[in-house]
């Protein structure tokens, strides 16, 4: 019997660092890490440097707003610059704009010449970043991880990315507390810098085929380009729309957690660090999981139940009180959150590798339209009841969703697998 466990063991720990294998995955990994510290820490300075210079709670919906527009209004056109270049020097120069900014930002707070559209136009400018950062790494990954590992990888580079937000709120609680919202600013510019180097050493054999000119039409039929995949291959759309429901979700709770904790539950800002935090231990604890149950069990019924346990889980935050619940609710809301990383494999496996940025950048666009819509009622009509019906709303939505996809995986009897080549770009206009 010990023997037995101790191979059991041996399986689990293999199984989880195999993702790890190829070095240019551990890089974007590494960066991954780093980058979510840096962003944990700043969501807390950028909230608290709107606040000190306007004393506004309004003020920082305004802020998370205007971080939302860049994914929205450039979303198409970031799809088409991962998908033209080269995609590691993508996500370098994301980052370096980044650390130029945050660089302006420090200087200005220290000399004592930051004002409150310095704030602004620096959270454009990282919500910009971003939007470029997160679907040029995930189709990165695409490209180094085997197919029949992306699942896997995908699963491991959630865990460090929970890892990061995790270290980064903490310390930049910390530090706050300790000194000022200039040291967050400047970590989490050698954040990023460190980031740009992991990422600058990855090596991929993708070939860049340049499609037709360089006008402003090319440009735009390029950039529609990922909509007209998805419009033409709609065996691909049901998994996508997953994966952009529990995209927004994430958004929606990460918005929400701060007037939540203090609006509602009023536990103040230890309790909202304690809830922020159960998400991430949640979604650690799943992350780890997660490869060993599908390879297990049928992972599109996985990933259903993942969509009812996160429907039950908002809706019980609908009636939450003190601080207990709403820590257990949001554990079990990042344990649930795994399946959509079941979905995203899914669209990985079905997208081509030269449309990928097209696609995972249009979810950028469509899941930054549903933040602003949820800033702009935060921004309009906060109460305790606004922030509760916005929970159970979703919470519904959330369960029907997955009831319906559970019982279409049933009724079809039919589990999706990898495929055993790569899918070829049809040419547009033509469906299959």
């Amino acid at each position: 019997m010990a023997e037995s466990r101790a191979q059991s063991l041996r399986a689990l720990v293999l199984e989880r660092l195999d993702p790890l294998r190829p070095p240019g995955y551990r890089r974007i990994a590494a960066a991954m890490l780093v980058t979510n510290v840096g962003n944990g820490m700043q969501f807390i300075a950028n909230c608290l440097l709107v606040l000190q210079m306007t004393d506004s709670p309004r003020a920082v919906a305004l802020v998370l707003l205007t971080a939302a527009i860049p994914g929205v209004f450039f979303g198409p056109l970031i799809g088409v610059a991962i998908d033209r270049f080269e995609r590691r020097w993508v996500f370098v120069c994301a980052d370096l704009v980044s650390v130029l900014t945050l660089a302006a930002t420090v200087t200005l707070q220290a000399t004592g010449h930051l004002r409150t559209w310095h704030v602004f136009v620096m959270v454009f400018v990282l919500g910009l970043t971003e939007s470029t950062a997160v679907p040029t790494g995930t189709t990165m990954v695409r490209e180094i991880v085997p197919v029949r590992k992306l699942l896997a990888a995908n699963a491991t580079t959630g865990v460090a990315v929970q890892i990061g937000n995790v270290i980064g709120t903490a310390a930049g609680g910390f530090l706050i507390a300790a000194s000022s919202v200039t040291w967050v600013l400047a970590i989490n510019l050698v954040s990023f810098t460190v980031s740009a180097l992991f990422v600058s050493g990855v090596r991929s054999t993708r070939v860049i085929t340049k499609e037709g000119g360089d006008g402003w039409r090319e440009t735009v039929r390029r950039a529609a380009a990922g909509f007209t995949y998805l419009r033409t291959h709609p065996a691909t759309l049901p998994s996508y729309t997953m994966l952009l429901v529990l995209f927004a979700v994430l958004y929606m709770m990460n918005t929400l957690v701060a007037p939540y904790a203090e609006s509602v539950l009023q536990v103040g800002a230890s309790g909202l660090g304690f809830i922020d935090a159960m998400f991430a231990v949640g979604a650690i604890l799943g992350g780890l999981v997660l490869p060993l149950l599908t390879a297990r069990f049928n992972r599109d019924r996985l990933a259903c139940y993942g969509l009812i346990g996160m429907g039950l889980t908002l809706i019980l935050l609908w009636q939450a009180d003190g601080l207990a619940q709403p820590m257990v609710f949001y554990a079990l809301a990042g344990i649930n959150f795994q399946a959509f990383y079941i979905f995203r494999t899914r669209v990985q496996e079905q997208v081509p590798v030269d449309i990928q940025g097209r696609v995972m950048a249009l979810l950028i666009t469509t899941v930054g339209i549903c933040r602003m819509g949820v800033y702009i009622v935060l921004a309009a009509f906060v109460s305790t009841l606004t922030l509760r019906l916005i929970y159970l709303c979703c919470g519904l939505g959330v369960l029907a969703l997955g009831i319906v996809m559970t019982t279409s995986t049933i009724v079809r009897r039919v589990e999706s697998r990898p495929p055993e080549s790569e899918p070829e770009l049809a040419p547009a206009g033509t469906g299959r």
